[in-house]
């Protein structure tokens, strides 16, 4: 009983923080600031909203989805989110406290993991409104990110204290990241005050805003409902999963999750791959920027340098030297009335962004040299840094992994539908997220099993390891070589 009332609680909570979405969403992507005007107004009319109508789900419904003043059309989008972020809400909370699928020596629990809860939900609304605005204007505002990351690091400071998370932070690796992400941040800050232009430029910087929503047809309307009230039935099916017997199977516990995350693909898909006015302003943006992009990489691998050098000094001052040690350790450890250990926690979670950043980093440049175009947005990069910063750096980078897979498999999708070759990814890193954390403990046991695995042959064979090594190498060139060849024939006037 106690899981159904609070994840009724939760979904109640998420219908209004999609709500809220929906405003930083709409008003981000066309110039506006999510608090002036105060009052919500029609996109079109620009009359304010009245209350009783800005209700969650029921107002689109009770009006059919026109503005009581102008009886122009209210996009389905709205309602879509809100029950987008509803669904989030209820699958964390399910997934970590009913499913107990986060990876981790203890069950988790309440009141105890409310830090842990929070952070998954933050972080949930935050990919909802990434991707809403990925998905719209092919653009990711870094203040969202931003908001996430600080929020991230405050709740694991929060965070009880264990030893695993003292000993995370004592190391000098620890210490090397922090130092590494000062000085990164203070280079991205002095770029952006010397260009004037934020790293990840904002739509009313490239366009007008535009005060109305782009038309929807007929089917998009009909559909976008239908997936609403899909949304709605697969909450409701999750929440009634504590009420069944101890005897349900297993593989019937998991199925309304399965079906949870495959309706969040259908819609992503859907909604990723229709064509949007964005489309030509950004495919030509990216053939201007083509003929500089692997000389653009090469001064962001030469700006990143000095946050690498940073790293090595501090690492090697606390290894090396027993003061720098001692001093490191005495800071971490400090415990104010001996529950928490805020800079720790702080210190792992800034570790965990930079980590998950760092490698994100490293696929931009190394992908944009090879293809010569820009191959990951940054935008993307924060969004990976405030998954790692709010829940760590294992299920960022797992999400990473799995959402370049699903993000594959939409794009195929979008092809046969004939929309668009223009995805945005943000909506599949928060796809690739969530199906982390279902996937979090089998995926842990396998890999513990194949380190184990490649560490038993390398003591017995290492050469085998060499030779499977060097064919992996030749066939990541060929898979390469052969997705060159795949975006020469998907679209011709792309390729170099």
């Amino acid at each position: 009983m106690p899981h159904l009332v609070l994840e009724v609680f939760l979904w109640l909570c998420g219908l209004c923080v999609g709500s809220f979405i929906n405003v930083v969403v709409y008003r981000l992507s066309v110039g506006l600031t999510p608090t002036e005007p105060r009052r919500s107004f029609c996109p079109r009319c620009q009359a304010p909203i009245a209350w009783y109508d800005n209700v969650p789900l029921l107002s689109w419904a009770w009006l059919r989805g026109r503005c009581r003043q102008c009886h122009g059309l209210i996009s389905v989008r709205y309602p879509l989110i809100e029950a987008i972020t509803g669904l989030a809400f209820v699958l964390v909370y399910h997934l970590i406290f009913v499913a107990q699928a986060r990876r981790g020596s203890q069950p988790a629990a309440l009141p105890g993991d409310w830090s842990l809860l929070v952070a998954w939900l933050v972080l949930a609304a935050g990919l909802v409104a990434c991707a809403g605005l990925d998905i719209r204007s092919y653009t990711i505002d870094i203040r969202v990110t931003n908001f996430v990351i600080v929020a991230g690091v405050l709740l694991r400071m929060a965070s009880p204290a264990d030893a695993p998370l003292l000993a995370a932070a004592r190391r000098a690796a620890a210490a090397a990241a922090i130092a590494a992400l000062a000085v990164g941040a203070a280079t991205l800050w002095f770029h952006a005050r010397r260009t004037r232009t934020a790293s990840e430029p904002h739509p009313s910087e490239e366009s007008p805003a535009r005060s109305e929503d782009e038309p929807e047809s007929r089917l998009t309307r009909v559909g976008g409902a239908g997936a609403v009230l899909l949304i709605v039935l697969l909450v409701a099916w999750l929440v009634s999963v504590p009420l069944w017997p101890a005897s349900a199977p297993p593989g019937g516990r998991d199925l309304p999750v399965a079906l949870a995350l495959a309706a969040l693909f259908a819609v992503t898909a859907l909604a990723g791959g229709q064509e949007r006015a964005a489309d030509e302003e950004i495919r030509a943006a990216i053939e201007d920027e083509r003929p500089q992009a692997r000389r653009m990489a090469l001064r962001e691998l030469a700006a990143l340098l000095p946050a690498v050098v940073a790293a090595v000094l501090a690492y090697e001052l606390v290894r090396g030297m027993p003061l720098c040690w001692r001093a490191w350790e005495s800071l971490v450890s400090w415990a104010p009335g001996g529950l928490f250990v805020p800079v720790a926690g702080a210190v792992v979670a800034m570790r965990d962004a930079l980590l998950v950043s760092a490698v994100g980093w490293g696929m931009r440049i190394l992908f944009t040299l090879i293809y010569g175009r820009e191959a990951f947005g940054v935008g993307d990069i924060y969004i990976l840094a405030a998954a790692g910063a709010t829940v760590g750096w294992d299920i960022a980078l797992l999400g990473l992994v799995l959402s370049v897979g699903i993000a594959l498999a939409g794009w195929t999708i979008g092809l046969l539908l004939k929309t668009t070759v223009l995805i945005p990814f943000g909506p599949w890193l928060a796809l690739g997220f969530l199906l982390a954390l279902w996937w979090s403990r089998p995926v842990g046991r396998m890999i513990e099993r194949y380190v184990r695995g490649i560490a038993a042959a390398w003591e017995e064979q290492p050469h085998v390891l060499l030779i499977a090594g060097g064919l992996m190498l030749i066939a990541s060139s060929a898979a390469i070589a052969l997705s060159r060849l795949v975006r020469r024939w998907v679209a011709p006037n792309d390729a170099p």
